[in-house]
């Protein structure tokens, strides 16, 4: 079976988007970057530029952190308690079964 990244992105605890993308089309450093860039779609301007600043520094947001889970299956999600986004790295439910 293939590998795919599922991208999934939640408003809330509701499922509102989900993608599936094959695992050799993008690293995880680009899935990262993609995280951030679909989390940044809901931020304002001012907080698109705190995300961007360094931790510790003044007016630092925590918008486009990215977590790792720490069980059980590979995942990245971006922080946030309203929209944000996760990817999972999972075999596609597509590819053909033997």
């Amino acid at each position: 079976m293939a590998k795919v990244w599922k991208i999934r992105g939640y408003d809330g605890l509701r499922l509102v988007v989900e993608r599936e993308i094959p695992q050799g089309s993008l690293s995880e450093a680009e899935v990262k970057t993609m995280l951030q860039r679909l989390q940044a779609r809901h931020l304002t301007d001012g907080e698109v530029v705190g995300a961007s600043l360094r931790q510790g520094t003044a007016g630092y947001r925590h918008d486009f952190e990215i977590n790792r889970n720490q069980g059980g299956s590979f995942a990245l999600m971006t922080t946030g308690s309203g929209m944000h986004y996760t990817a999972t790295s999972e075999e596609s439910a597509d590819a053909p079964r033997p």
